[in-house]
């Protein structure tokens, strides 16, 4: 099975992993929780309009080394083919 990794400062990562483990949740668990809630729904399993703060607009605009756009499917194929 593939490996995910994710990069937490130190504080974040033990204040989650903290709450997880009240909830009784790895953080495995949770991540593929998750990942099954986006796939069941095709969206997110939250509002992104209720996270309006600065951190989560820098976030979600920055693009850079994480993904490409493409006018049509047909360009996103024709890169696929590369």
């Amino acid at each position: 099975m593939p490996s995910l990794q994710v990069r937490l400062d130190e504080k974040e990562k033990q204040e989650t992993f903290s709450i997880l483990h009240q909830l009784g949740v790895t953080p495995a668990q949770a991540v593929r929780m998750f990942f099954a809630e986006v796939r069941a729904t095709h969206s997110l399993p939250f509002a992104i309009d209720c996270l309006p703060n600065a951190k989560t607009k820098t976030v979600l605009s920055d693009t850079t080394n994480y993904s490409q756009h493409f006018d049509s499917v047909d360009d996103l194929f024709a890169d696929l083919e590369k």
